[in-house]
């Protein structure tokens, strides 16, 4: 999903432009090229800044499929993308860019996947978020709970990823549950020798009781209406006002 190893630093948190105003928004990625190239611009940015060149994550082969859906954290101008992450689909498991990335070193994984794909699963990957929303309220939580929000607009039951030590620190509160029979007692070395990688599972609804109250209070606003919503989030640096537009 993500795989941002450290905090960022306090210089670059200097430097960066404070937003108080943020679009987000879902969509189908042959619905926009322009916005894949700049989220997967983004996501290259932020981690290669950590050393991480190479992912599988990385490749643009979703650009134009209608199946794979792009969310995105926009300024209001439209113009910058400051978030993004997106929900891929398979038909096989290779498909699945966690199994292009790991599938190799556990043949489980590729078993795991070809036994949730028929009930339909998308893998939450290439999360990430600019230096311009730290301390606004909005991070990749909130992309995560946007995705698992989708879930049953998309008729989906599963959704994995491949989380980082960064990101697997909001399992717990959103409900996900950890496949420790995959990889060496769940973990597998990646992208690099000096990180650890998990596969986290979601299922919805089964775990929807897992889900922190407040969570799934936003979960179930967002599945009621949509689109064309404004709300807002608080953060350490103040109020950040989202109009959020889940076109599916």
């Amino acid at each position: 999903m993500s795989s941002s190893p450290t905090r960022p630093s306090v210089e670059r948190i200097r430097r960066a432009t404070l937003v108080d105003e943020a679009i987000v928004l879902m969509a189908r990625a042959s619905h926009d090229q322009k916005l894949c190239e700049k989220l997967l611009a983004g996501h290259k940015r932020v981690l290669e800044a950590y050393g991480i060149k190479n992912l599988s994550s990385f490749r643009t082969d979703w650009f134009r499929r209608d199946d794979v859906w792009i969310i995105a954290v926009l300024t209001p101008d439209g113009e910058r993308v400051l978030a993004g992450a997106r929900l891929h689909p398979g038909m096989v498991a290779n498909d699945f860019p966690l199994h292009q990335a790991v599938g190799h070193v556990d043949s489980e994984v590729g078993t795991f996947l070809e036994k949730i794909i028929p009930e339909k699963a998308y893998e939450l990957n290439a999360l990430w978020n600019s230096i311009e929303l730290a301390g606004m309220g909005l991070g990749s939580e909130f992309l995560i709970q946007v995705a698992m929000a989708a879930m049953p607009l998309l008729d989906a039951k599963h959704l994995i990823a491949l989380t980082s030590p960064v990101t697997r620190r909001w399992r717990a509160k959103h409900g996900w549950k950890l496949r420790g029979d995959l990889g060496k007692q769940g973990y597998f070395i990646y992208p690099k020798s000096s990180l650890r990688a998990t596969i986290e599972h979601y299922i919805h609804p089964n775990y929807d009781g897992d889900v922190d109250p407040e969570v799934h209070q936003l979960m179930s606003s967002i599945r009621e209406r949509p689109e064309d919503v404004t709300t807002h989030v608080h953060g350490p640096k103040g109020r950040l006002t989202i109009r959020l537009n889940l076109t599916i």
